[in-house]
């Protein structure tokens, strides 16, 4: 099929609009492997959907409100070859787009994806549906493997703007970023522009000012954004500027007294809790927590709207006093009560967040069961209650058995239970689906012989089974193998030497994103470092950690640190986040939105491997790093 850009696209449905009224006439169309019922979508509409792949493992569309989006699921039926549904367009949408998942990955027709604007009865764009498609396309389309140029992204906005007053309000923010993201020169201009005229403005809003202070810091005038900082808080002493600055004053301040002093101030302010009060809540809730301060961890932790927060500090605490075997009584009523939480959460038909569709936010609270279910388990082991541990770790236990250590506290339940033939039976699948650990061996072999004590071939019994193991995470990981072009970068490390990939050439590099802030980074460090101890003296092989999403003024020294106290003999190299930015400019080459990220680059320069996240698992994670590295050798 013939590719045509989204600009082109949107182009296309502006320059066709008329004045004159057109006689309806719905017609299906398709685009890629999907095809709608109507080829103008209107607002209210009910659109049938077909997809011509019956591998679908979800489906989900967005519908857009101006910059915001809301994920909705789509309710499909396969049949052969292809799955039907129907979606129905909300009243307030602007612009549609319609993702399909298949197997692990998201469909993005050939990187141009699903995104549509909408139409109304007469066969005519509405207004701000254009910006609205491209605009999504460049802020949320690499998540799907989508790529939108945002200078086009930028002219389709403009071009829409030009044509309504409308739409010159309710976009030019937006434009105005994307164009000095673009092009900061011209950008520049036309931010100055538009400052002068908001100055002009007799009666300025809280939102006319936060532009003025927004846009004073996006072009380098600090000074000025820093005083019309001060006069927003001054104007409008209960306002968004305000909240933010006493949350920005939690956040920095390090005295626990000080810090509970500023949430009643902001408190006083705003009786209701919001997003602001419940992470201030749940700082001070964690602040307790690390002193074992149980009362006051659930006066704050109590105050949270976020349940599920609360829910995870009460199992991280539980899980913190069975590992140490210490105040299990306490451990078993904090489990528990993290379990009611998630399990009331279940029940409630209203409590999903926008952010999420229905079948994800219930995917996500299943997954969040399981993991407190594994912590209860844990619990009733070191109580002694074996069978209990049993049942519990039976709710948490994923089928998929992705988890090794979870896996091992399974099997050694099973063991203390004397079921031997169930360990033989279950750690036989782990072994072979690549997720067994040494305790998982071990425990197989002793079961093994308390089944068959006469038995003299255990250890090829064993040795087959992890035969099977490795073949079936090599065929995995090379299942996921790409072929992109890797960015070029230079990055200061530690010493102030520059590291030029460039000049890596020939070897293959690990790139792995991190940060100080990052649990889930930190989790893999002990992984990693043995993987950085096996390969030091390899020279094909370099790792660089890339620090990155990093912030405040002393950051580098704060890497530094964190790198020297725990021992890791890591090369670091920095991540470069231009002045004024948010952003990281390797990060976004690689489109790195979330850490630990791993980059794998084989000799010939190019991305071989993608790895996102940490399963918790540091022999599974040194596995799969010699696997790819291995497969890259060859």
């Amino acid at each position: 099929m013939k590719k045509i850009t989204l600009l082109a696209f949107l182009m296309l449905t502006i320059l066709s609009c008329k004045n004159d009224k057109q006689e309806e006439k719905i017609n299906s169309k398709t685009i890629g492997q999907l095809t709608i019922s109507n080829e103008k979508p209107q607002p209210g509409e009910m659109l049938e959907i077909t997809y011509k792949n019956d591998n679908v493992t979800d489906a989900f569309y967005n519908y857009m409100v101006g910059t915001k989006n809301y994920p909705v699921d789509i309710d499909y039926e396969a049949s052969e070859n292809e799955i039907k549904g129907a979606i129905k367009i909300p009243d307030s949408a602007d612009a549609i787009a319609l993702f399909f998942k298949v197997g692990e990955d998201y469909d993005n027709n050939d990187k141009a994806g699903y995104i549509m604007p909408l139409y109304n009865k007469e066969g005519n764009p509405i207004p701000g549906s254009n910006s609205a498609a491209a605009f999504y396309s460049v802020r949320n389309g690499s998540f799907y493997g989508i790529e939108a140029d945002p200078v086009d992204v930028a002219k389709a906005i403009k071009t829409e703007m030009d044509s309504s007053a409308d739409l010159k309000n309710k976009w030019e923010t937006a434009y105005l970023n994307l164009a000095y993201k673009n092009n900061k020169a011209e950008g520049k201009t036309l931010i100055d522009n538009y400052l002068v005229e908001l100055n002009e403005k007799a009666s300025k809003s809280e939102e006319d000012y936060t532009n003025l202070m927004n846009f004073n810091n996006t072009i380098g005038e600090t000074t000025k954004s820093d005083s019309l900082r001060a006069l927003l808080i001054e104007k409008f002493p209960n306002g968004t500027t305000a909240n933010l600055e006493l949350a920005k004053q939690f956040n920095t301040e390090t005295d626990l007294d000080k810090k509970i002093a500023i949430f009643e101030t902001y408190m006083k302010r705003n009786p209701r809790m919001d997003n602001f009060s419940d992470g201030m809540a749940s700082s001070l809730a964690y602040l307790y927590l690390e002193k074992d301060d149980l009362a006051n961890f659930d006066k704050y932790s109590q105050m949270m709207v976020d349940k599920n927060r609360r829910a995870y500090g009460l199992n991280n605490l539980a899980w913190s006093y069975a590992e140490k075997g210490e105040q299990l009584d306490v451990a078993e009523k904090l489990s528990k009560e993290s379990l009611s939480i998630i399990e009331a959460l279940q029940k409630d038909p209203n409590g999903k967040p926008d952010y999420a569709t229905q079948r994800n936010y219930e995917k996500g609270l299943e997954s969040s069961y399981s993991m407190f279910a594994d912590t209860y388990a844990l619990i009733q082991f070191k109580q002694g209650n074996v069978k209990e541990a049993i049942t519990y770790q039976e709710k948490a236990h994923d089928p998929k058995a992705q988890d090794a250590e979870a896996n091992a506290r399974y099997i050694s339940y099973l063991m203390a239970d004397e079921q031997y033939e169930s360990v033989l039976d279950k750690a036989a699948k782990f072994i072979k689906l690549g997720n067994g650990n040494e305790d998982v061996k071990a425990a197989y072999k002793k079961a093994y012989l308390n089944v068959s004590p006469s038995a003299k071939d255990v250890n090829e019994k064993l040795a087959a089974l992890e035969k099977e193991g490795y073949n079936k995470s090599v065929a995995d990981i090379r299942s996921k193998m790409i072929d992109e072009a890797a960015p070029q970068f230079t990055l200061k490390d530690t010493k102030g030497k520059d590291i030029a990939l460039n000049d890596l050439k020939g070897k293959i590099v690990i790139l792995d994103f991190w940060a100080t802030w990052c649990g889930p980074c930190k989790a893999s460090f002990p992984g990693m470092q043995k993987v950085v101890t096996k390969y030091k003296d390899d020279e094909n092989v370099t790792l660089l950690f890339v620090d990155t999403f990093e912030s405040g003024a002393n950051k580098e020294q704060l890497v530094e640190d964190f790198i020297s106290e725990n021992k890791y003999d890591f090369h670091i190299v920095y991540d470069i986040q231009p002045e004024g930015s948010t952003r990281f400019e390797v990060a976004d080459k690689y489109e790195v939105t979330g850490i630990p990220t791993k980059i794998i680059i084989g000799p010939d320069g190019k991305i071989k491997f993608r790895s996102v996240g940490y399963n918790g698992s540091t022999d599974k994670l040194i596995d799969e790093m010699d696997i790819m590295i291995d497969i890259l050798k060859s």
